[in-house]
């Protein structure tokens, strides 16, 4: 077996694991629904303390085939958890090494000139070759802050390249994205910068997307140290839309929590342990740029 088909032997794994702890789940890959996903994600999250983003999953372990493999630490992160130490020993234990190598026998012509014309077809296939692989190469863009030019963090954003009016995930990698050359818009969503969809060409190498300063304000209240929120009410008050609704998604598929501006601005004022747990997935403000909804991932 080569790297990738160890790789198809690991989601096929995946799914084995996955199904002791779900097993009225029979299907494969292709029927695993977003509900299996956040299933998964939490099994990976509970069992191992690692954290898996759900475009990961679409983009390398939902699809039928993959043309390259995934980047290493997310291999050894699934290699524990179908019982391995890491990928090394997933491939170490799996590899067949009952390789059989097939030699064809070579004929012997007894006339060279047939060969005169191959010397000019080999090279012209390989220079057809080398062109369709450039123009099949994918192209990395990079997604920033307008406001700082800094380079933005794979978990703070969301990006889909559309196509026939379908999102598709794309993976986030140091802050750059690989798209192809048939691809022609990318959607960026994100609780703290402004959703934006951006139509592609040759020349784009940069993508700059304008922050939601509210947005990141509260991120900075829910990470900020406990001396720091006494004199904050009146800049929660200020941010914060009178009819806020917070929704909270519990852990281990708990349930939610439902909360009101009071409610929400009281476990800012005073926070516990749970508060720095917090994980925005999703903020709404309205046109005076004041937050109206929040959903939260309990961690």
């Amino acid at each position: 077996m080569n790297e990738l088909e160890l790789f198809q032997e690991l989601k096929k794994r995946i799914l084995e694991t996955y199904q002791k702890s779900y097993p009225y789940f029979q299907g494969d890959w292709d029927s695993f629904s977003s509900k299996d996903i956040r299933q998964l994600i939490e099994l990976v999250e509970i069992q191992l303390k690692e954290r898996v983003s759900e475009k990961w999953i679409y983009t390398h372990l939902k699809p039928e085939g993959n043309e390259k493999l995934p980047r290493k630490d997310m291999l050894d992160i699934f290699s524990r958890f179908v019982g391995y130490s890491e990928w090394e020993e997933f491939v170490f234990k799996n590899q067949n090494h009952s390789k059989k190598s097939i030699v064809s026998p070579v004929k012997k012509e007894s006339k060279l000139k047939p060969w005169i014309g191959l010397l000019f077809l080999v090279p012209m296939i390989g220079f057809g070759i080398y062109i369709l692989q450039k123009e099949k190469k994918p192209k990395s863009i990079e997604i920033k802050n307008e406001f700082t030019n800094e380079p933005l963090k794979p978990e703070e954003i969301a990006v889909y390249k559309v196509k026939d009016d379908e999102k598709i995930p794309v993976e986030v990698v140091d802050s750059k994205i690989e798209i192809d050359a048939s691809d022609e818009k990318i959607i960026i969503e994100s609780p703290y910068f402004e959703k934006k969809e951006v139509e592609l060409d040759e020349k784009k190498n940069e993508i700059f997307v304008k922050p939601e300063d509210y947005a990141l304000v509260l991120k900075t209240f829910i990470d900020a140290d406990l001396r720091e929120w006494e004199d904050r009410r009146a800049k929660l008050e200020k941010i914060l839309s009178d009819d806020l609704e917070v929704i909270i998604l519990l852990k281990e598929n708990l349930g939610a929590q439902y909360l009101n501006k009071d409610e929400f601005s009281g476990k800012l004022i005073v926070p516990t342990s749970e508060t720095k747990k917090m994980k925005i997935l999703n903020l709404e403000t309205n046109n005076e740029k004041q937050i109206t909804f929040i959903r939260i991932q309990q961690l």
